[in-house]
């Protein structure tokens, strides 16, 4: 238990020392979809909404990735639901996959509209 939670302990202050400095330098990891076509994946910009988001700047979070910043309290229900289900070794429901295929064909659907002219 004590190295799980080593773990997370990790991978928080890796993540607040990468957002330090991003925030510093705005030297961030690139995009590769978006180095090979020139186009917006539909995840390009959480980096920076996530840096915003620290600082409680929502704005600047949802001129990042307006559809994550909407959508971020789904995605943390569906982490936890992810997580009591797995403690649980329980199924995932038929309900809970709906949501998560259409959350996903949203998501494409949203990576398809932002390179619209």
């Amino acid at each position: 238990m004590w190295r799980r939670k080593a773990c997370v302990l990790a991978a928080f202050l890796l993540l607040a020392a990468y957002l330090y400095w991003f925030r510093r330098t705005g030297i961030g990891i690139p995009c590769v979809f978006r180095l090979v076509t020139g186009l917006k994946c539909p995840g390009c910009g959480i980096t920076t909404m996530l840096a915003a988001l620290v600082f409680f700047d929502f704005r600047g979070a949802f001129q990042a990735n307006p559809f994550l910043f909407v959508t971020l309290p789904f995605l943390i229900l569906e982490c936890g639901i992810e997580w009591h289900r797995r403690r649980k070794h329980a199924q995932n429901g038929r309900i809970n996959q709906i949501l998560i295929y259409g959350y996903l064909c949203l998501l494409m659907l949203f990576g398809v509209l932002r390179n619209l002219p």
